[in-house]
């Protein structure tokens, strides 16, 4: 009964008077004790498999989120650092606000303005593309390494399957064999 027998196939045991019944009993119950303990095997090994899965992910997405957090950090400081020329830009033309060494008929501050404001615009522009790019690439390739990994995965899973089955068999050919020697007997 610890080998998982049931009350019920203890007392037939108990109570046979055939060796060979009493055998094939015997034979049945470690059999499916066998099979049991395979398929808690499984269990645990595709529990450790998602496990790994999920811890990796979540590097993962901590290594995303630092990443993007240090770039943030990065835009401010351009951002800072572009404000802070074009503050100094500016205070150079301050009392020349008329001025108009071109004679456009366009006050030379207000002209170097939009330049500041439109090169703002150009690298404000280019860097949310780079970014955009930047994660795009990411975002496949995290695609590609899922897609690799779920197929890594499928592959153990099938092959684990596999040499359950061919256990299975053997276990299968072994107690034909053994029933064939005890019924010959």
């Amino acid at each position: 009964m610890q080998n998982g027998a049931s009350l019920l196939e203890a007392a037939e045991i108990l109570t046979n008077d055939n060796f060979n019944i009493i055998k094939q009993k015997l034979q049945d119950m470690q059999t499916r004790q066998e099979q049991v303990m395979q398929q808690q095997q499984e269990a645990e090994q595709q529990q450790a498999v998602q496990l790994q899965q999920m811890q990796n992910e979540m590097r993962e997405q901590e290594l995303m989120l630092e990443e993007a957090k240090m770039d943030l950090e990065r835009y401010k400081i351009d951002a800072d650092n572009q404000t802070r020329i074009a503050v100094a830009e500016i205070s150079t033309y301050r009392g020349t606000e008329e001025k108009d060494i071109n004679q456009n008929q366009i006050p030379d501050p207000l002209e170097m303005a939009k330049a500041a404001t439109a090169q703002r615009k150009v690298d404000s522009e280019a860097y949310t593309k780079r970014i955009e790019a930047k994660y795009k690439n990411e975002i496949e390739n995290k695609k590609i390494e899922l897609e690799r990994d779920r197929m890594k995965h499928e592959t153990e899973l099938q092959a684990a399957k596999d040499e359950a089955a061919m256990e299975r068999e053997k276990l299968k050919a072994r107690t034909a064999l053994k029933n064939k020697t005890s019924a010959g007997v």
